[in-house]
């Protein structure tokens, strides 16, 4: 496993430092198209062409693609720990990473391995490709690993997993009432009543959801509102036959 730090890899990060810079020299105008696309959205691992997949439920492997004044880094959740790495993109579907940079969190054997494997294979993807809202990213040994778009929110944002019961309670009074969600995060939990939105999920009266969604504090929220957003990443289960709580 290669979690190096810059003092390991010294000579692969400053050549992508220039490699920056010069990409950006000689042709600020031509790659455009591509980083948008690739920046504009959170990739989720679903496919490795050589490798069996998490289990369906636990945290997904995501990958974002971020680009400003200060530089292009890619960033991350690869099974247990957080990445980054600094990353060049260049015309025709190339695309080179550095040596990833990662948190030190200790998780199960299995998880770990994958991790580690999932790390090295990324510093040596050679290429990449869009199609509609798929990700393939090609290894320099041909391997691929397959992404599906996700909507992009916040880098730090948490990702949780909720029920949703099949029916929504009035949570105001007045002529003006409004209808609120019954959420829980574990099955055995009491119904409670979440006033704000999920965005992105189009409910259903009569069907429970079992949803994964993207937290993220809002800094500076409304007089009106709270201080949480809550944006869906997934339907993970539903159940046109769930009962009222």
């Amino acid at each position: 496993m290669r979690l190096q730090f810059l003092t390991s890899s010294a000579c692969k990060w400053a050549w992508l430092l220039c490699a920056v810079a010069l990409a950006g020299c000689a042709a600020p105008h031509t790659g455009d198209k591509g980083r948008l696309t690739l920046t504009a959205a959170q990739w989720e691992l679903v496919k490795w062409s050589t490798q069996v997949m998490p289990p369906v439920g636990k945290r997904p492997v995501t990958l974002r693609f971020d680009q400003d004044a200060n530089g292009s880094l890619v960033s991350g959740y690869a099974g247990c720990n957080r990445f980054s790495a600094p990353f060049v993109l260049r015309d025709a579907g190339e695309l080179t990473l550095a040596t990833p940079v990662a948190t030190r969190m200790a998780c199960a054997p299995e998880v770990m391995d994958f991790e580690a494997r999932f790390l090295d294979k990324l510093e040596s993807i050679s290429s990449y490709k869009i199609i509609g809202n798929k990700l393939e990213l090609t290894a320099a040994d041909g391997h691929v690993l397959s992404f599906v778009a996700h909507d992009k929110v916040g880098a730090e944002a948490l990702i949780k997993f909720i029920f949703v019961a099949p029916q929504q309670v009035a949570c105001s009074s007045g002529a003006a009432r409004t209808m609120c969600y019954q959420i829980k995060e574990n099955e055995d939990d009491p119904w409670q009543i979440w006033h704000g939105g999920i965005a992105g999920f189009q409910f259903q009266p009569g069907t429970a959801y079992r949803l994964r969604v993207l937290e993220e504090r809002i800094a500076h929220p409304p007089a009106d509102g709270g201080n949480v957003k809550w944006t869906l990443d997934m339907v993970v289960e539903q159940d046109t036959g769930g009962s009222q709580p």
